[in-house]
């Protein structure tokens, strides 16, 4: 069975013997499933943490090669 709340598309009252009435229709709406951990994959994890490797190892090597450019330059 799926989790979710019922929602009402128009205005609640309140019945005298204490049901909630809609002037609407009442709508069951599906709420996603709450983070968990099992949930993450391995291997997107491990893609996710090279590209983040990637990134920074490319911005630290181009700086690595002005530096040595300038430094034959100077």
């Amino acid at each position: 069975m799926s989790s979710g709340v019922i929602r009402c598309d128009g205005t609640v009252t309140v019945a005298t013997d204490g049901a909630p009435l809609c002037s609407g229709i009442w709508e069951f709406v599906p709420v996603p499933q709450p983070f968990s951990l099992e949930l993450l994959d391995p291997a997107q994890l491990a893609a996710g943490f090279m590209a983040g490797f990637v990134i920074v190892g490319t911005c630290w090597f181009a700086g690595w090669c002005f530096r040595s450019l300038f430094s034959m330059i100077k």
